[in-house]
C-alpha cells in the first residue's frame, strides 16, 4: 500500500471524530463570563491582543478574541485572525510522525540511519547511531534546543545556520531530557526526506484537512497574509519575524479554535484509548521533586498531580506567547495565543480558572 493510500484510511479516521460545533452538550452561556475576565487579564497584562479557545472531547465549548492585530494599526483581531503558535508545533508534528508510524512508514524505535542514508548534520558522530524517532520526540537526542540563531532567510535547510555552527552532541543519546529545537528539526528532515514530501503537505493532509483546520499552516504563506497579528515586545512595540522555511519545532501559524480542534480530536483519541493516546503517556521523568510528577512524553509535557494529569505544551517566539492544556480527569482543554511578550503573565490566572488550580510544569 502506496504513502497515499494509507494516507486516505488514516484521513477517513480522523473524519469521524473531528469535532462539530454541536459536540457538546454543556450549556452554551456557561462559559460566557470567560469573555470578560480573558480581556481584563489581557488589558492589565498589556497585552495588544488574544485568541482563546475551550474544549473537550466532544467539541469546541468556547471562542472568544480580544484587543488588536498591531498597536500601530488598532486594526481589531478577529475570528480567523491567526497568531504563532511557536513550540506548539511539536505536538501537531508528533502526531504526524505517530500517523507515519501507524502506517508504517517509519518505525518509531528504527534508527534514522536506516530510515536515510545519512543523518543530516550529526552523521559525523558516532552517537548519531542511537538516535530514534521516539528519543528525538521525547527531547532525549542530547542535542540543543538551538546551536545559535536562525538564518531567518534561508531558502535551504543546509542554509539555516553558518558554515562553521556545527550541530553537536551535549549529552549522549537516550540518558536525559534535554528540551531540544534541533531534535525537532533533525527529525522533520528524516521525515520528508523518507516520504518525499515536505512539511507542509503532510500537515495538510494528516491533520489540517481532516479536523477543518483551515487557518493554519506551519508557513507563514499567502493564506495566512489576509488576517495575521504582529507580535509586540514588552513596551508594546509591533514586529513581524518571518522565517521562510518550515520548521516542525516553531513555525505554526493558527488561530485558538484551529488549535482547539486538534485538541478535541487528541481529547477524543485519549478518552477512548486511541492510537494517537500514547501522546499523553509519561516516557521520561524531568525530575525527582514530585509530587506532582513532570514528565515528558511524545511531543507533549505531562503533569501527574494525584489523581489527576494534564498533558501541554507552551509556545514562545519572544513576542508571541501561546499555551495549550487539557485535563484528562476535567476532560477540558484551552488553547491560547497571544501577541505579546507578556503573554506569559496571564498563563497562570486562566491555568486556575479553567482548572481550579495553578498547574506547576
Amino acid at each position: 500500500m502506496t504513502v497515499g493510500n494509507r494516507c486516505s484510511v488514516l484521513v477517513l479516521a480522523l473524519c469521524l471524530t473531528s469535532p462539530t460545533t454541536a459536540a457538546s452538550q454543556r450549556s452554551p452561556t456557561e462559559h460566557d463570563a470567560l469573555g470578560p475576565f480573558l480581556d481584563s487579564l489581557m488589558v492589565d497584562a498589556g497585552i495588544p491582543g488574544i485568541s482563546f479557545a475551550l474544549f473537550d472531547d466532544r467539541g469546541i465549548l468556547f471562542e472568544h478574541v480580544g484587543g488588536v492585530k498591531s498597536q500601530g494599526t488598532g486594526e481589531a483581531i478577529g475570528p480567523q485572525t491567526v497568531f504563532e503558535a511557536a513550540s506548539i508545533s511539536k505536538p501537531v508534528f508528533a502526531y504526524i510522525v505517530l500517523s507515519l508510524v501507524h502506517d508504517g512508514d517509519l518505525g518509531l524505535d528504527q534508527p534514522l540511519g536506516s530510515i536515510v542514508p545519512e543523518v543530516p548534520d550529526v552523521a559525523y558522530d558516532s552517537r548519531s547511531e542511537a538516535l530514534t524517532p521516539r528519543v528525538l520526540l521525547t527531547h532525549q537526542g542530547g542535542l540543543p534546543n538551538w546551536r545559535t540563531r536562525l538564518n531567518f532567510d534561508a531558502q535551504r535547510y543546509s542554509e539555516l545556520f553558518g558554515p562553521q555552527d556545527t550541530l553537536r552532541f551535549e549529552a549522549d543519546p537516550n540518558t536525559e531530557y534535554r528540551y531540544s529545537g534541533e531534535g525537532y528539526l533533525l527529525l522533520q528532515r528524516v521525515v520528508q526526506e523518507r516520504t518525499g514530501i515536505e512539511l507542509t503537505e503532510l500537515a495538510k493532509e494528516r491533520v489540517f484537512d481532516p479536523l477543518g483546520m483551515t487557518r493554519t499552516s506551519f508557513l507563514f504563506d499567502s493564506r495566512m497574509r489576509l488576517d495575521y497579528a504582529y507580535g509586540h515586545d514588552r513596551e508594546g512595540n509591533p514586529d513581524k519575524w518571518e522565517i521562510r522555511l518550515p520548521l516542525a519545532s516553531s513555525t505554526l501559524h493558527t488561530t485558538a479554535p484551529d488549535l482547539a480542534a486538534f485538541g478535541v480530536h487528541l481529547a477524543s483519541q485519549i478518552q477512548a484509548g486511541g492510537t494517537f493516546s500514547t501522546l499523553a503517556e509519561p516516557a521520561v521523568a524531568l525530575d525527582e521533586a514530585g509530587p506532582p510528577d513532570r514528565s515528558w512524553g511524545l511531543g507533549l509535557g505531562i503533569v501527574t498531580d494525584g489523581s489527576r494529569r494534564y498533558v501541554y505544551h507552551g509556545g514562545n517566539n519572544v513576542i508571541f506567547i501561546a499555551d495549550f492544556m487539557y485535563g484528562l480527569e476535567e476532560n477540558l482543554g484551552y488553547a491560547l495565543l497571544t501577541n505579546s511578550a507578556n503573554g506569559q503573565r496571564i498563563i497562570g490566572a486562566v491555568e486556575s480558572r479553567i482548572f481550579g488550580k495553578s498547574v506547576r510544569r
